[in-house]
């Protein structure tokens, strides 16, 4: 069940065919110095201080903000990082994306081991057992919520150490309620939260204490980042269901995944797998005698009826 990479306990493998470019390694190489860090530090100070995006400096007023001995080794230091992480423009130097995202990386610290978590107790239900059990936990970096009546993982997550600054527990635990839905709302554009490649998605069958669990299997193209959600949470976003939910007075992006999950165990939403080849499936959802039937199809659509 879980929201992130090594969906099944599956242990995850390099592919061997895959082919590492030179230019990769190059621009990566290219990164081992901090005086080249520290360029594109300064370039990104300037766009938070002008609070401009894209902003660009001349030669002159780079090499005066970075403590560099002679303009000759600034300007090394400077050809190295042109092209892949700096733009050079008629109208002066500034960040490509791929610079801006090595300074986001290096200013919130994502490299580095997160600090402690206390573990907690959360609302919602085992989608396998189906007790209120549900404990928030750091683990080997990860975030995860596992059940301590069955020992069941419901979710994993990545873990960034800027997730939890200026934030209680309770607040770090909310975040990820929301940051795994926007994962989600990506990818009913099929679209990868990490590099935004086309991710593609299929239907895989998690088994726990005898109890099977649908999911979608999303995988980038690009990136090959794995994404799983159980099926009923694509069905929970068709415009009729949140509509539905919110006019019983429940919005659905402020559940957590967590927390969605007693929907599932409480009958909320029921599944009915019509076919596993081709994958086909009938769900309904009811709330308070009103009831929304759905189906969904191999292609992963989801439309109203049966």
């Amino acid at each position: 069940m879980e929201v992130q990479t090594d969906s099944s306990g599956l242990n995850m493998v390099v592919d061997q065919n895959v082919h590492i470019d030179q230019e990769v390694v190059d621009a990566i190489n290219a990164l081992g110095n901090s005086k080249r860090l520290e360029i594109l530090l300064v370039l990104d100070k300037v766009e938070e201080e002008h609070q401009k995006p894209w902003h660009t400096m001349s030669f002159t007023e780079l090499y005066d903000a970075v403590d560099m001995d002679s303009s000759s080794q600034f300007s090394y230091h400077l050809d190295q990082l042109v092209g892949q992480f700096i733009s050079e423009t008629p109208d002066g130097y500034r960040l490509t994306y791929s610079g801006n995202k090595i300074v986001r990386t290096v200013v919130s610290d994502v490299y580095e081991s997160t600090s402690a978590f206390e573990d907690s107790e959360v609302a919602g239900a085992c989608l396998f057992c189906e007790e209120a059990s549900l404990l928030a936990t750091l683990d080997a970096e990860q975030f995860r919520i596992r059940c301590t009546s069955c020992d069941a993982i419901l979710v994993t997550d990545f873990f960034p150490k800027s997730q939890t600054r200026g934030r209680t527990t309770a607040e770090i635990i909310e975040s990820f309620g929301y940051r795994i839905w926007s994962m989600c709302i990506q990818l009913r554009g099929d679209v990868c939260p990490e590099c935004f490649g086309r991710v593609d998605t299929a239907v895989d069958v998690y088994e726990h204490d005898g109890k099977t669990i649908h999911l979608h299997v999303s995988s980038c193209r690009e990136c090959q980042h794995i994404i799983t959600i159980p099926i009923e949470v694509t069905v929970a976003f068709h415009p009729a269901v949140l509509y539905l939910f919110w006019e019983h007075g429940i919005s659905l992006l402020d559940v957590p995944l967590w927390e969605f999950f007693e929907f599932i165990t409480s009958d909320v939403i029921v599944t009915n797998i019509v076919s596993d080849d081709p994958f086909a499936a009938t769900f309904e959802v009811t709330l308070d005698d009103e009831v929304i039937r759905l189906k969904m199809d191999d292609t992963e659509t989801v439309s109203i009826g049966q």
